[in-house]
């Protein structure tokens, strides 16, 4: 997968992207928009993801180990 770890993707529009195994350690994904994105097999490991939209996303195997997560819609 692509890497974009410690990239600033804040407020970006990634409705529906493939992101199958990008590594995104310690990126910032702040209100971001996720939804229907595929995650699969993703590292966010250290991530900021506080504010995402994560509606409908497919989290299957994704590392979010150390993420920060609030303020998410998940659904």
């Amino acid at each position: 997968g692509t890497n974009l770890s410690k990239g600033d993707l804040t407020g970006s529009n990634l409705t529906k992207a493939d992101l199958t195994g990008t590594k995104l350690v310690n990126a910032n994904l702040t209100g971001a928009d996720l939804t229907e994105a595929n995650l699969n097999k993703a590292n966010l490991t250290g991530a900021n993801l506080s504010g995402t939209n994560l509606s409908k996303a497919n989290l299957t195997g994704v590392n979010l180990r150390n993420s920060y997560l609030e303020e998410n819609l998940i659904t």
